[in-house]
Order: C-alpha cells, then structure tokens, then sequence
C-alpha cells in the first residue's frame, strides 16, 4: 500500500477513534476518570489496526511493544520530574525525564528485541 494511503487511512482510524474515545470520556464519572480515553489510546489502536492491515501480524505486535515501552518510559519520566519540579527549573527536570525515558523506553526495546 503506498504510504500516503497509509497515512491516510491513519488520520480516518485515528479521527474516528478519537471521537469514540471522546464519547466515551464524556460519559464516565468522575471526569478525571475520562482522561484514561483520551487522544493517546486511541490513536495507538489505529496505528496497530492500520499496520496490522498493511504490514501484518508480526509488525504489529514489535509496534505495541515499543508502545509498551513507551508507556513505562513515561512513568518513569512523571514519577522522577514530579519531585524534581521542587528542586529545580522546569526545563531542567524536563530534560532528565526525558533522558530517563529514552533510557527505559528504547534501551527496554531493544534489550528485549534485540
């Protein structure tokens, strides 16, 4: 499939997804509660519906994955910047988290992938 019709494809998935998502969030108690739905979820789903359709199985599975991965990278990066944000500028504690991560999101990846 040429890639310009994958990411299109991506966009409708993705679009439409959202708005569920939204709907969904919408009608959740408490409202908090909604931002577990928000654009994030929903756009992963449509990037692994879309690539399971155009790459397959196996593709998508090293996709999620690493989506994986990146979910544990970021709660490395709140659970580290929450405290740094009292000792320092925001840029500062920023820049660590995201140094923290990269380490744990591809350094994961690529320990269990490779």
């Amino acid at each position: 499939m040429p890639d310009a019709a994958v990411v299109v494809i991506k966009a409708a998935v993705g679009g439409t997804l959202v708005v569920a998502f939204a709907l969904l969030g919408k009608a959740l108690r408490p409202k908090w509660f909604a931002g577990l739905f928000s654009a994030a979820p929903s756009i992963a789903l449509a990037s692994l519906i879309v690539t399971i359709a155009d790459k397959g199985d196996l593709d998508a599975s090293e996709a999620g994955l690493g989506m994986m991965f990146g979910a544990v990278g970021f709660v490395v990066f709140a659970a580290l910047v929450r405290p740094l944000l009292n000792r320092m500028h925001a840029v500062s504690a920023s820049t660590i988290g995201v140094a923290a991560w990269a380490v744990v999101a591809i350094g994961g990846y690529f320990v269990v992938l490779r």
